[in-house]
């Protein structure tokens, strides 16, 4: 009875971890997105104004470094305590956000993204860190990635019309522009809750693991 009573108490969240993004890095994000949403809608009124395109709230924009999936509350602690050991040694640093993509591809894509760029010591630096989180999750019993690590910012979703909305982000020149937009600061790690709700994602940070201050 004892089992049972602990296992009624366990709830079921949604969780990810991801990179945790401060304020200047969201104006960078704000900028890429209001300049995405610019060429896309303007295509999309000559083409299928119908079309529906759920825009990203800029604050809840994040770099995702690893989905977990549906994860028991009990962990959250055990998952912080693990990364906490895992990613300690990892300094902070800078990257380039830049290049639009979209998944699955541009005949009928349902997520809108920007990419990150830079040098190959930035670019190094973050596969290196989502290494890590794979890494130490994996000692919790979390299956590694199988595919390679692919860093996307999500701008929107595309909800109705996608075709349309693939040509119009194809003749908007936008896929085209691979000019940097600006840097983020990656200086910690953070896992994030996702309540979905009607209107999208709700997002809640459970806790946030800093990353090695760079010296001096």
């Amino acid at each position: 009875m004892v089992g049972d009573d602990r296992l009624a108490r366990t709830m079921m969240i949604r969780a990810f971890v991801a990179v945790d993004l401060d304020a200047d890095s969201r104006k960078v994000l704000a900028r890429a997105q209001e300049q995405a949403k610019d060429r896309t809608m303007r295509e999309l009124s000559r083409l299928a104004p119908e079309a529906r395109v759920q825009w990203a709230r800029p604050d809840s924009i994040h770099l995702t470094l690893k989905f977990l999936g549906q994860i028991a509350d009990t962990q959250v602690e055990e998952i912080r305590r693990t990364l906490s050991v895992t990613i300690q040694a990892q300094p902070r640093f800078s990257i380039e956000v830049g290049g639009f993509g979209v998944f699955p591809d541009l005949r009928a894509p349902r997520v809108l993204w920007v990419g990150v760029s830079g040098q190959r010591e930035q670019v190094n630096a973050l596969a290196r860190l989502a290494t890590e989180v794979d890494s130490g999750l994996d000692t919790l019993g979390f299956p590694r990635e199988a595919r390679p690590f692919s860093p996307h910012l999500t701008l929107a979703r595309i909800k109705e019309r996608s075709r349309e909305v693939g040509k119009a982000l194809a003749e908007s020149g936008l896929m085209a522009q691979t000019e940097s937009l600006g840097s983020l600061r990656v200086e910690a790690v953070a896992l994030i809750r996702s309540d979905l709700k009607p209107s999208g994602a709700v997002y809640t940070r459970l806790w946030e693991v800093p990353l090695k201050a760079s010296a001096g």
